[in-house]
């Protein structure tokens, strides 16, 4: 009876099965490898982000009364509906009101 034994040649001659192992390690090593550089420049984006949102609330808020705000936009579309003012300016002067409202 004959017994065929297959063996995988590659450019180096002959491969044992201890050369496929090692070959998976490698492989496996690399995706470990990958996976960590990935997780770093995940967690450096993160931090990115989390200076940028502490450098915003450094920046002062102006306390405002809500009250004198919305007085003025009710002065303001009164004049605007009296043609005391035009529309450009009405707008303009607007969005600096509600601006200045903190929802």
């Amino acid at each position: 009876m004959l017994t065929l034994v297959l063996i995988q040649v590659g450019r180096s001659g002959l491969r044992s099965q201890e050369d496929s192992v090692s070959q998976a390690k490698f492989q496996k090593r690399q995706r470990e490898m990958a996976r960590a550089e990935k997780k770093k420049a995940k967690d450096a984006r993160k931090q990115e982000r989390v200076e940028a949102a502490a450098e915003a609330d450094d920046e002062p808020t102006l306390d405002v009364d809500a009250g004198s705000v919305m007085a003025k936009l009710e002065q303001l579309h009164q004049d605007f509906s009296d043609d005391k003012i035009e529309f450009d300016e009405f707008e303009e002067t607007k969005q600096e009101l509600l601006s200045k409202l903190q929802v």
